[in-house]
């Protein structure tokens, strides 16, 4: 049988003694939810991809925004930007789109609005392929007085699910409504 010396044994109880009294063992209190991921649901339903970009939007999460969109994205803007700008678009794809994304959030002023409103919407459902065509208002407030603070347009979102099952923004047409600044005129403003 082993015997422990006095005092081993008295310097063990006096280390524990302090510990606890320390809280070492108390209970802690939870740490605050990470954030940084922002407001994101797995798109296993293509409505979910609206939502998620409206909050990637109005959270300005760049990280959410791309997981929103399909890796050969297509965009096509307004007649007006492709006459205005016609050497930006021809390539235009899912790079571009989170490159003028980003530089956007870079630019936006903390605490202000930011939101994408769709109204008058037309949804089109099937098994492989959700389209929704909506008129929209994107507000966004930002530094740079170049650039609008508010656009809109008329939007068409053609939506797939990828072979995992998950869906994105597979195809993006972009629609002028009269002389108001559309979303293709912002994203001209940001990618460069």
């Amino acid at each position: 049988m082993v015997r422990l010396r006095p005092y081993r044994s008295a310097g063990w109880l006096a280390l524990l003694l302090v510990l606890a009294g320390c809280g070492v063992f108390d209970p802690r209190d939870p740490e605050p939810p990470n954030t940084e991921a922002g407001t994101y649901v797995q798109p296993d339903a293509p409505d979910l991809v609206v939502e998620n970009l409206r909050n990637a939007i109005a959270e300005l999460n760049t990280q959410n925004y791309r997981r929103s969109l399909a890796e050969d994205m297509v965009f096509e803007p307004t007649a007006l930007a492709l006459a205005g700008t016609p050497a930006l678009w021809p390539n235009w794809s899912r790079s571009e789109e989170v490159s003028y994304f980003t530089t956007l959030v870079e630019a936006a002023q903390a605490g202000q609005i930011r939101e994408l409103r769709l109204s008058d919407t037309v949804e089109e459902i099937a098994e492989d392929r959700y389209v929704l065509e909506a008129t929209y208002l994107l507000v966004v407030q930002h530094r740079r007085p170049d650039a609008p603070d508010s656009v809109q347009g008329r939007l068409l979102w053609q939506i797939e699910p990828d072979t995992d099952g998950l869906w994105h923004l597979q195809h993006w047409r972009d629609q002028e409504l009269g002389s108001s600044a559309s979303w293709s005129d912002l994203k001209a403003e940001f990618v460069q």
